[in-house]
């Protein structure tokens, strides 16, 4: 009776210890899952991260990309309004030089007028079949053809085409027209100008009269 009773407790024991290293395996196995599904939760949620920074740096260049070159800020000292054409630039130049001889000549300023002829002994004037070279000579012709302030009248320029050849040169074909008591004169002209020393004068002249 003792011997049975001592192989029962045996296997309860047996049993007691199966069941215990049981659980223990059980419970071990749901923690490294828990600790798994918990690091694949993380690194989804990186990868997610991720996945969206991409995407909102692919949306942000798209919308640069929509809104096309960035504009110079317009207070900027660097912008500018806007840009003149070289050609537009020599143009100006140009008409400025010759409204301000008409100023001078209207004022009665014959050496007003010349200051914006080329002084060289290179220039030409050429007009009545004839050519006059040099500034000086260009001068007393002037002179000799208008001595008073009658005779000078009031010029009118008109019908200007400026054809810039580079940025310091440009062709000019124009009207001319001297308003006087004794005698109007009218006709039309071809200048060659060009930019020296910074300043634009005219290094050939061709004036025509228009006869009736």
């Amino acid at each position: 009776m003792s011997r049975n009773s001592d192989s029962g407790a045996a296997v309860v024991v047996t049993a007691i210890v199966l069941l215990a290293l049981l659980l223990m395996a059980v419970g071990g196995g749901v923690y490294v899952w828990s600790v798994r599904s918990q690091s694949i939760a993380a690194v989804a949620q990186a990868e997610r991260a991720r996945a969206e920074e991409a995407v909102a740096k692919l949306q942000a260049e798209r919308s640069r990309v929509q809104a096309g070159p960035t504009q110079a800020n317009p207070t900027s000292p660097k912008s500018s309004a806007t840009p003149i054409d070289g050609d537009e630039a020599v143009r100006a130049a140009v008409e400025t030089v010759l409204r301000t001889q008409e100023q001078a000549w209207n004022d009665g300023n014959l050496d007003g007028f010349m200051e914006h002829y080329w002084k060289s002994d290179a220039l030409t004037f050429s007009s009545g079949g004839e050519t006059t070279r040099g500034w000086t000579a260009t001068l007393n012709r002037y002179q000799a053809r208008y001595p008073t302030r009658e005779t000078m009248g009031r010029l009118t320029l008109s019908e200007f085409e400026i054809t810039p050849l580079g940025d310091s040169a440009a062709l000019v074909l124009g009207g001319w027209q001297v308003a006087r008591d004794s005698e109007p004169l009218a006709g039309n002209f071809s200048l060659v100008t060009r930019k020296i020393d910074g300043r634009w004068v005219v290094v050939h002249d061709h004036t025509s009269r228009k006869t009736e």
